[in-house]
């Protein structure tokens, strides 16, 4: 039970990480916004400008209180696990590295809290130091920190590799709020030029330092698809590609269209780079649960092995079982578990399931329904079969086979009570997913149902979806088995970045005006197709 609860709060130490780094990166955003994008000038009204100055002291301040409360949460977790795992005194943990720089971030982010509310130029020179001093306390949590060699650069590409992040991604939700209260053209004009001008240097410096630190944390070739950590950093260059293919997008609107036409689309496209910047951010918050790949030379996976389980076979639509003697302990078989017990404890069927074959069947059964929205939903997309707009249905049908048979020992069908099954780390997962889609069902066929423009019930889906990949990318790894669980992963972290994808497509189909619809519209159903067809072919064995 300890190591279940340990492994539960790794998940919430990763979880609170991520949620770390995600509001450091408002603050590093934000206080360049204030400063710098949104600096007064006398090419635009300056009732407007303070409007966007005022907004963003609002959010910068939202963020520095987000940033205290996690904080507060990742010390508690974090030493809990230390000191029920280490078996020490909580005097001792506050000597940790991770304790002392959590003390720093936290003092930084409370301070900034009461100052950011002045407009003098004591706090606007303040407000950058306390952002730096964040910055280089959570540097020494990471990787380029623990180094033994060559850790000034990588010290060095880690400051500018999250400086340049916060920058542009921290940034964008500042830019979208700033768009929203300048109610003139020209202003909304002269700070949307101002912060793309920003964005290109940044973008710059992000995809420098980071090939830099790939090349040094990977190490080789085979290590990108054969490790962890090298997938994970595969998972952010592929996300890090939709970003700047959206940023293109706009560029190419801020510098070739009329400025009434291209503003509309700007503040759409730009509300989808901020859900899918804060995913990559997300995503670099998992790499901190893994070594980086070149220091787990004995432990990458060949190419061989990889298309020996990826490679398509027949769908398991069968589930497998081991025969045993009903009174006997479930225990006695390896890999198996009992379907039920009786009063006694003792099984009431003589049978056992695999766990792998089990498992295997449970996701080519989710993969047949999840394929069959996809396919149902591109029927809908062409306006020709009517009833295949009911696909939403199909999430219900999810919801219940996941609650039921995902984890078969857990309450109801199972010997596991209810509260154990939540202490359980993938039951949690499995049990919150399970909920993720009946919300998409239940809002999704209401706003199919009810085809209002502009239904803020329609956002439901596409958050949900994009939240579902979102966590499906942020995760902890495991340090035992290290190949089989990187083998299963192979197959999880695309379909994360399908449904984040598939997510934000879908907000841009229902936020873009009418005519610019067509490609967002066919893109999510089709993501939901190569999910299925992921699902379908997913192996353990």
């Amino acid at each position: 039970m300890l190591l279940k609860l340990v492994d539960l709060f790794s998940f919430f130490s990763v979880v609170l990480r991520a949620g770390t780094l995600v509001f450091q990166s408002f603050l590093l955003g934000g206080v360049l916004f204030g400063v710098w994008i949104a600096r007064d000038s006398p090419e635009v009204s300056k009732d407007s400008i303070g409007r966007i100055q005022a907004s963003a002291r609002r959010l910068l301040r939202a963020s520095a209180v987000g940033l205290a409360v996690v904080q507060l949460l990742y010390l508690y977790v974090n030493s809990t696990v230390l000191m029920a795992t280490a078996d020490i005194s909580f005097a001792s943990v506050v000597g940790a590295n991770f304790f002392v720089s959590g003390c720093i971030v936290l003092t930084a982010a409370l301070v900034t809290t009461m100052i950011a509310r002045g407009t003098n130029y004591i706090v606007k020179g303040s407000l950058p130091v306390l952002v730096l001093v964040m910055l280089g306390a959570s540097v020494m949590t990471n990787h380029a920190a623990s180094r033994l060699e060559g850790r000034p650069l990588l010290i060095t590409l880690s400051c500018v590799h999250e400086l340049a992040t916060g920058f542009w991604i921290g940034g964008l939700p500042f830019l979208v709020l700033g768009l929203y209260r300048a109610k003139d053209l020209r202003t909304q004009w002269y700070v949307t030029e101002r912060f793309s001008r920003m964005a290109l240097v940044s973008v710059a410096a992000l995809v420098v330092s980071g090939t830099a630190m790939s090349v040094v944390y990977i190490g080789s070739w085979a290590a990108v698809l054969g490790t962890a950590y090298g997938v994970m950093v595969t998972a952010k260059a592929t996300m890090l590609g939709a970003l700047l293919l959206l940023g293109g997008v706009n560029f190419l609107l801020i510098r070739g269209t009329s400025r009434e036409y291209a503003m509309v689309r700007l503040r759409r496209l730009i509300e989808a780079e901020v859900g899918i910047g804060i995913t990559v951010i997300l995503t670099a918050a998992s790499l901190t649960s893994q070594p980086p790949a070149v220091d787990q030379t004995s432990d990458i996976v060949t190419l061989a092995q990889i298309y020996q389980r990826l490679k398509p076979s027949v769908p398991r639509l069968r589930y497998g079982y081991v025969e045993e003697v009903a009174d006997t302990a479930s225990s006695a078989v390896p890999g198996g578990k009992a379907l039920a017990y009786n009063v006694d404890g003792l099984p009431l069927a003589p049978r056992l399931v695999n766990y792998s074959i089990e498992s295997e069947a449970n996701h080519h059964w989710m993969g047949l329904v999840v394929l069959a929205m996809g396919l149902l939903a591109l029927l809908a997309r062409t306006g020709k079969v009517p009833w295949a707009g009911y696909w939403p249905l199909l999430l219900i049908g999810i919801a219940v086979f996941i609650f039921l048979q995902a984890d078969s020992e857990c309450w109801p069908v199972g010997w596991k009570g209810f509260w154990a099954c939540w202490a359980d780390p993938e039951a949690f997962q499995h049990r919150i997913a399970a909920l993720v889609c009946v919300g998409f069902g239940v809002f999704e066929l209401r706003v199919r149902k009810q085809a209002r423009e502009n239904n803020p019930l329609a956002l439901v889906f596409p958050l949900m979806g994009a939240v579902g990949g979102a966590v499906l990318l942020t995760h902890t790894h495991a340090i035992t088995n290290v190949k089989e669980n990187l083998l299963v992963e192979l197959s999880h972290v695309p379909m994360g970045i399908l449904a984040v994808f598939a997510g934000w497509a879908r907000w841009l189909e229902l936020r873009l005006p009418e005519k610019d619809r067509a490609i967002p519209s066919w893109i999510w159903p089709a993501c939901f197709v190569l999910i299925g067809a992921v699902l379908l072919n997913y192996r353990e064995m």
